[in-house]
């Protein structure tokens, strides 16, 4: 089915990237965001560019600028000559300057293009949770035992996970699903604390995923030798340090399950 664009969609996508949004009608552009891929991939593009430009160094401006610059307006009108050199020096100037925006321009563009495939990445991840908290389960198979969900994702998967189990520090496992994230099948963990959800997706090793807050939904990120951890919850930042830790923990000192 084609997803029909709202004429206020750039508004509502607008403000919700900033935070504008009351919580009902956050709630409901979030489920926007989760049935429509094109809605999903502007706001992808659009939180791609807010963290480029927030990425941009600062540049460090001479103190007397200004005053050069007062002094400049309210000289008295040059010579002749002064002007033809004030022009050759305006010339020279203005060619400064268009090499000068090239390279910024091209800076900005390669800041952006990585951004924003790393963004996609996280926006990705976090519509798989999303879609997950809106079905009637989160996972495909409803597990507490990585006995199961282990072999489960090795019968389809070409690699698979650990699955720890750690009820003992508070975040029980419920079981496991499939996502699916640029365009390639990945293993998600789901895990319980609480009455929160935590949606564990591995991806390739060493791909980078910044962390970051999407939608509502704090996103983080560690790798080891064999994946790429991408942890989506709405605990907050704290607590998802906490799950890394003793997931990471588990991890290394439970035995290989084929």
């Amino acid at each position: 089915m084609v997803a029909v664009l709202r004429d206020n969609d750039e508004l509502r996508l607008t403000a919700y990237c900033d935070g504008e949004l009351d919580p009902a009608s956050a709630t409901e552009f979030e489920r926007r965001l989760a049935a429509d891929g094109s809605l999903r991939a502007r706001y992808s593009r659009l939180s791609a560019l807010q963290l480029a430009v927030r990425s941009l160094p600062l540049a460090d401006v001479p103190s007397d600028l200004q005053a050069r610059i007062q002094a400049r307006v309210n000289a008295e009108r040059p010579s002749n000559v002064t002007v033809l050199r004030r022009r050759s020096w305006s010339f020279q100037a203005l060619a400064a300057s268009a090499v000068f925006g090239a390279v910024i321009s091209g800076s900005v563009l390669k800041t952006i293009d990585r951004f924003g495939q790393d963004d996609t990445v996280a926006s990705e991840v976090v519509a798989g949770h999303i879609r997950g908290l809106l079905a009637p389960q989160p996972f495909d198979i409803a597990s507490s035992d990585r006995h199961s969900v282990k072999p489960w994702f090795t019968s389809r998967l070409p690699e698979s996970p650990q699955v720890p189990d750690l009820a003992a520090q508070g975040f029980s496992l419920l079981g496991g699903r499939v996502d699916v994230i640029g365009n390639s099948p990945v293993a998600t963990i789901v895990y319980k604390h609480a009455a929160h959800t935590v949606s564990l997706t591995t991806l390739r090793p060493g791909q980078a995923v910044p962390g970051q807050t999407i939608a509502g939904y704090n996103v983080r990120s560690w790798s080891d030798a064999n994946f790429t951890y991408v942890a989506v919850c709405d605990l907050p930042s704290a607590d998802l340090a906490v799950f890394e830790s003793a997931f990471s923990a588990a991890e290394a000192a439970a035995p290989e399950i084929k």
